[in-house]
């Protein structure tokens, strides 16, 4: 009886086998990234100290390749889970300190009371219309210097000579504002990204809002033109990706709209990848006063 038994089952796995060998089995909505049949298992299992993922009679599980394939057979071949990993960072102003110069990672600052390592920051070359700037994470810290794990710019770095140069910190609790605006100049605020995404085709950053800053006497119009000008009344924002196909951000002040627009994307997996957006803001002499508000959001998604 057992060896009858033993030979029906090898005769099933040899029937259905070849169509198991599908890499990927897709549908609309859905994706199998790695399947096998098995005789039983449970899929996760765990206690206060381990975790264990195990599956029992998998067949011809395994690595092979060749020139031109790689083959990673079974059900555990999968090692990265698919996930995403998104924490936003936005602009504190009541951070602000002056920047003196900048080499390599290490920026020098006139203080740096009330930082700590491991605070998200953004280096900002002349602050306002024309402003370079760029974001890193504290690693150390003197009394008047950061160094910076690594700097994430649109492709061009700061030079930061301590004229219209300052460095605030990035949080994921303070409430983007612009400040008191002037006729004469274009105010900022930076909101940042990093994102470790573990995804097949990479993932896509995108930004809408609930609609035009405004304040009951009136809104602040979005820009049309491609530059947000002192002196106008018109609100925009730029990327740091300069890569991006789906929308204008990357080339262009752009208006953030209710619909929601391609920020920032990846083609494949990344780990701590940092990209950020510039937004923008002017008036003109037939603003009304007041304090204007809208809801901004900010969403990553996996690409499907």
């Amino acid at each position: 009886m057992s060896s009858r038994t033993v030979a029906t089952l090898l005769l099933i796995y040899g029937l259905v086998f070849p169509n198991t060998a599908v890499a990927v089995m897709s549908s609309t909505n859905y994706q199998i990234q790695w399947d096998s049949i098995g005789a039983g298992g449970s899929d996760t299992g765990s206690s206060a100290t381990y975790q264990l993922r195990d599956s029992i009679g998998n067949l011809s599980i395994g690595t092979s390749s060749s020139s031109s394939y790689d083959l990673r057979a079974g059900y555990r071949q999968g090692v990265n889970d698919q996930l995403i990993a998104f924490t936003l960072l936005m602009q504190d102003n009541e951070t602000q300190v002056a920047a003196t110069s900048l080499s390599s990672t290490t920026v020098n600052v006139s203080s740096t009371s009330g930082y700590s390592a491991g605070d998200y920051v953004v280096i900002v070359e002349n602050l306002g219309l024309n402003q370079v700037s760029a974001v890193g994470k504290v690693s150390s810290l003197t009394a008047t210097a950061f160094v910076l794990d690594s700097l994430s710019t649109n492709g061009t770095t700061p030079t930061i000579n301590g004229s219209g140069d300052f460095v605030y910190r990035l949080t994921t609790s303070a409430t983007p504002t612009f400040g008191s605006i002037s006729e004469s100049v274009v105010s900022t605020t930076v909101l940042a990204w990093e994102i470790t995404s573990v995804s097949q085709n990479g993932h896509t950053i995108y930004v809408y809002d609930s609609g035009n800053l405004s304040t009951p006497s009136g809104d602040i119009d979005d820009v049309s033109d491609g530059a947000v000008t002192a002196g106008s009344e018109e609100a925009g924002a730029r990327s740091s990706d300069t890569t991006l196909a789906g929308s204008a951000f990357d080339t262009a002040d752009t208006a953030i709209t209710t619909s929601a627009q391609a920020i920032g994307t990846e083609s494949s997996d990344v780990y701590g990848t940092r990209q950020f957006l510039t937004t923008k803001m002017s008036i003109s002499s037939t603003t009304s006063g007041g304090t204007y508000t809208n809801t901004t959001s900010v969403i990553a998604t996996g690409n499907f």
